[in-house]
């Protein structure tokens, strides 16, 4: 897997990460109400998080399918942000660097690899 790709897996990986355990710290602080609408600011996050697991292997749909949670989850950020939600940027950046990262050459010639378990393509 090339250096981008990885990267993109790890910011996920840790980003998600930090939402579950900010998101448990909140509820022990505030509530249940208060949790909710701090980690409806990570939803997409988890939704990303479900997909990196694919990266190794999957396809160009994979990278696709990350692509638009990751733009997705910057409209989320902002609005937690506008409302005044703490470390509302944190998934701001991490969901840009998702897509700076992925948008990339290595990244799109990665998930558009010809995965054939070492038999060669058939051309019809």
């Amino acid at each position: 897997m090339p250096g981008p790709v990885r990267a993109a897996q790890i910011v996920i990986f840790v980003t998600f990460g930090i939402a579950v355990l900010l998101t448990v710290l909140v509820a022990a602080g505030a509530g249940a109400e208060e949790s909710g609408r701090f980690f409806s600011t990570y939803l997409m996050t988890a939704v990303l998080f479900v997909l990196a697991f694919r990266f190794p292997k999957a396809g160009n749909g994979v990278r696709v399918a990350s692509l638009a949670p990751a733009s997705v989850q910057i409209l989320f950020a902002l609005g937690a942000a506008g409302q005044g939600i703490p470390l509302g940027v944190l998934p701001l950046g991490s969901a840009v660097a998702v897509l700076v990262l992925l948008c990339g050459k290595p990244a799109r010639y990665w998930f558009r690899r010809h995965q054939a378990n070492g038999v060669p393509p058939q051309y019809s």
